[in-house]
């Protein structure tokens, strides 16, 4: 058995304390049907869902009412979540006629760690969708640089993103640099839940192995062409003595959209507030007279270059209502034939 660590199961009782203590637990880690749940005592596994919430689906973060029937465990009730980190699910997200779905990777995190590899191919437009995506108010969102050792691609990274985005702020991390590890467990928050998401071959199961001082974790290769291989196959929930805190590692993605609107005040809080003074209320920012957005890019106070950024992410939300809309259309016209 694991020994007992503080996988926020304490602070949770104490933030509800009408709840009944020996029955709840926090899901540490799911491997298809079956969890491992973590409680006040002692680490759980093989735990199954019971019967009459089988309907029911529980993930990685969540806090849980559970029961022992005979030699077995079970989930029973599913506690409120605070918030759910989460992307579209799809084998071909650019096909309408495919169904997408919204996948829920972990629940109740407060730090949220977005790791893009130095040598992978990097594009702006992907770190747009990165940081739309995964934004939400009350989550500390950060970007994690790793494989800073290339330091050439490294400078270029950063350059690309704060020529659009200055205020940014970008943490460069090499296993090769202790001190870049060191920047990332100073980061983390005692008795909070953070999680590193990515695509594959990012480098994210070496630096939680670097932030533990453990290399038990399976680790791969990377490929010669860069691409990578999934060195997480399922997501899990660790503790980390050093700071005490949790750690959620998760599997790499090749693909990043959403099926929920995408928040651009992350990125274009700027603009969005010059909207705001714009003479029509509906306007585009592209031609219209009176426009504050067009006034700040020829007094010198907006980059053009962001601007354009802007636009082409309206461009692609508009696509993405629109086909919503047609999802929602169709639906409808399935129900009423029944």
């Amino acid at each position: 058995m694991l020994e007992q660590k503080n996988f926020g199961v304490k602070n949770f009782i104490m933030k509800n304390p009408g709840s009944t203590i020996e029955n709840i637990a926090r899901v540490i880690q799911k491997n298809n049907h079956l969890y491992t749940i973590a409680t006040l005592e002692q680490i759980i596994f093989q735990v199954s869902v019971a019967h009459k919430r089988i309907d029911k689906d529980f993930y990685v973060g969540d806090f849980v009412l559970f029961n022992q029937q005979g030699d077995e465990y079970v989930l029973e009730e599913l506690l409120e979540r605070e918030n759910i980190i989460s992307k579209a699910s799809s084998h071909a997200a650019k096909s309408y006629h495919v169904s997408c779905y919204e996948q829920i990777l972990a629940t109740n995190v407060d730090q949220l760690y977005i790791v893009i590899a130095a040598d992978q191919r990097f594009t702006l437009s992907k770190f747009e969708r990165y940081m739309m995506t995964f934004h939400q108010e009350y989550v500390e969102l950060a970007i994690l640089l790793s494989k800073a050792d290339y330091e050439e691609e490294t400078r270029e990274i950063i350059e690309t993103i704060h020529l659009s985005y200055p205020d940014v702020k970008i943490m460069p991390v090499s296993m090769h640099k202790p001190e870049t590890i060191q920047q990332v467990k100073d980061s983390l928050r005692s008795r909070r839940t953070a999680m590193f998401i990515g695509a594959s071959g990012v480098g994210k199961s070496t630096l939680v192995n670097d932030l533990t001082s453990s290399h038990s974790e399976y680790t791969n290769l990377v490929r010669t062409d860069g691409k990578g291989k999934h060195t997480t196959t399922v997501t899990k929930m660790l503790y980390l003595d050093e700071t005490d805190s949790v750690l959620i590692d998760s599997p790499g993605f090749k693909t990043i959209s959403t099926t929920k609107e995408m928040d651009g005040s992350i990125l274009f809080a700027e603009i969005q507030h010059l909207g705001e003074q714009c003479k029509f209320s509906d306007c585009t920012h592209n031609h219209e007279p009176g426009c504050a957005v067009i006034q700040a890019v020829e007094d010198g106070d907006l980059s053009a270059d962001q601007l354009g950024r802007y636009a082409l992410y309206e461009k692609k939300l508009r696509g993405q209502q629109k086909h919503e809309n047609k999802k929602q259309m169709k639906k409808q016209k399935i129900t009423l034939k029944k």
